[in-house]
């Protein structure tokens, strides 16, 4: 019920088109019970050898199916704008739910899995509620409508029908019972595929480096063969439902027909009467049937608004507080004050002390994993410390709200990932109403028009899924573009040059000079020589600030900096 309820939420806003729905609903249910008593009047007209009231009642019959037919169309019409706009709004809301997910989430939910609730589950749910409103509302309506004919009709031959449609309404409970668990086991099976479809086709040059394609394909046939096996079980029981249920709706039929062939010969019952009668158990065989199969729909919809509220249920980890307030235009200046960090029970920074001035560069160089990426995590506030604070311009950015925060600093991947789309909208990401004039110019000084101007297409040029049809150099050139047309007063980069040749690397640095110059930079170092110039070096280890100053200051000290700048000259010799 509390599925139901939550699912009510996003109907509700179109009660007016659910209202008009119902009332095609009921009068496409009025016009089919007229059926029944006009097809016994029909008989009685035959009997009377009535001519004229024959053809009335012929005329009355296909008239009543066009106007039956006209509600109907109304009925599915009202209903399929519901259900479309509730699926709509549902994938919307849980899209935007995802976007404002923490990156720890990120880090405990697989991408496949993820796209399988909004789109897999979500399509199934699409199915449960055009049944809901095309299906199990108009027929349920009518079985009770026809129910209650009969009823008045001749309630001793109806005591059959309501002994029998209870034993039927249980047997189809428990086939939904089965149907419900194994849809939830369907719906997780098509999640795996999805991942692993998705992981392999967005690593496919990994896969094909280490020639892997068919341990891959042997892995993917493994995942489809175990759907296929719990699909399968999932017919077995429906094809084992319907024939059981029809057995039942036969065994009455024949015990009803049986019982009012005895009425009337005892002079109970009239021939009209029970032809009514049998009209009406015909037309409710229908209905029968079809609820029947509707309700293993409504089960497998109920596993799918599981998964579906599962996600929608966590919370970001990271949010605004209450009385978050807007950051101000900033100048620059960085503290971070007894700053400590730990993911997951692991310590990841200890006690950070660091106060960076407006303009000033600080490269961030150490060993793997001795957390000079989740010292910048905490400055774009994608996690909070476990102690401490971090301020910038004297803000304590936990107490500013987040989108006013980041989109006063950008950040240079070393891995640049591009969105698919055109050159010129990618480099206006982070400012989609910049002019031309303006993205041209940032090309320009990221060094990325002249080859931007030889493409067919020029700024209008498709860059591919994540950038495939650009190289690695072009893809990094497009991202200080961006970065520079944000104009942020804290820039983070994380050392992009390192697998580019050397005329590329050129037009690279000299790009990421021009975007540098009057901004706080951090630079994440992986090559110790391309930090030279910065105005300071912290040598991060074991989550702390082992050692800190110019280049030539760490050399002199014979320190972990000297160690490691030496490994990498000789390396590089």
């Amino acid at each position: 019920m509390k599925l139901y309820s939550r699912l009510f939420q996003f109907i509700k806003p179109y009660v007016t088109q659910v209202v008009g729905a119902s009332i095609c609903t009921a009068l496409v249910t009025g016009s089919t019970l007229v059926i029944a008593p006009l097809a016994g009047y029909i008989f009685e007209v035959i009997e009377d050898k009535n001519i004229f009231l024959l053809n009335l009642s012929a005329l009355g019959m296909v008239g009543l199916f066009l106007v039956k037919g006209l509600f109907s169309y109304g009925q599915e019409y009202l209903s399929y704008f519901v259900v479309h706009r509730v699926i709509v709004d549902l994938r919307d809301k849980l899209y935007e739910h995802l976007q404002d997910m923490s990156l720890d989430f990120y880090s405990k939910w697989n991408t496949g899995e993820l796209v399988s609730r909004v789109m897999n589950d979500i399509q199934t749910l699409q199915v449960t509620l055009f049944t809901v409103f095309v299906t199990i509302i108009p027929h349920t309506v009518l079985l009770i409508g026809l129910l209650t004919y009969i009823f008045l009709l001749n309630w001793r031959l109806s005591l059959l029908t309501f002994i029998a449609l209870p034993l039927i309404v249980q047997v189809i409970r428990l086939f939904a019972k089965e149907i419900r668990q194994i849809s939830e086991g369907v719906q997780q099976k098509a999640a795996d595929i999805t991942s692993h479809l998705e992981e392999t086709i967005s690593q496919v040059k990994v896969v094909k480096s280490f020639a892997m394609e068919k341990k891959e394909v042997a892995k993917f046939k493994g995942e489809t063969k175990k759907s296929f096996h719990i699909n399968m079980r999932a017919v077995q029981i429906l094809a084992t439902q319907n024939p059981v249920i029809a057995l039942l709706q036969t065994l009455a039929v024949v015990a009803i027909v049986w019982y009012g062939g005895r009425e009337i010969i005892s002079g109970n019952l009239s021939l009209p009467q029970l032809i009514s009668f049998a009209t009406a158990l015909a037309i409710m065989t229908d209905p029968g049937n079809t609820l029947s199969k509707a309700y293993s729909i409504l089960q497998q919809g109920m596993a799918s608004t599981k998964r579906i509220f599962e996600i929608a249920d966590i919370q970001p980890t990271i949010q605004d507080l209450p009385d978050a307030a807007p950051l101000p235009r900033i100048t620059g200046s960085v503290d971070f004050a007894n700053l400590s960090f730990a993911y997951e029970k692991q310590q990841v920074l200890k006690n950070i002390n660091l106060s960076v001035k407006p303009g000033e560069i600080i490269a961030l160089v150490g060993r793997t994993g001795a957390g000079k990426s989740s010292l910048m995590s905490l400055l774009l506030r994608f996690y909070d410390p476990t102690s401490g604070q971090v301020l910038v311009d004297g803000h304590d950015i936990k107490k500013v709200k987040q989108a006013t925060l980041r989109q006063q600093i950008a950040v240079v991947p070393q891995e640049i990932s591009l969105f698919r789309g055109t050159i010129k909208e990618n480099i206006a990401y982070g400012k989609p109403n910049a002019k031309e004039e303006e993205i041209i110019e940032a090309a320009k000084l990221a060094n990325a028009h002249k080859f931007i101007d030889n493409l067919e297409q020029k700024y209008d040029s498709q860059v591919g899924e994540r950038g495939a049809k650009l190289s690695g150099g072009e893809k990094q050139r497009i991202a200080i573009a961006r970065a520079i047309l944000r104009d942020p007063r804290i820039l983070i980069l994380d050392e992009a040059t390192s697998s580019l040749d050397a005329e590329t690397e050129v037009l690279i640095r000299e790009a990421l000079e021009r975007l540098m110059k009057n901004r706080t930079t951090f630079i994440i170092a992986h090559r110790l020589y391309t930090v030279e110039k910065a105005d300071r070096i912290l040598v991060i280890d074991d989550g702390q600030i082992a050692e800190a100053g110019t280049h030539q200051e760490l050399l002199a000290k014979d320190g972990l900096y000297k160690y490691l700048y030496e490994i990498q000259f000789k390396n590089k010799t």
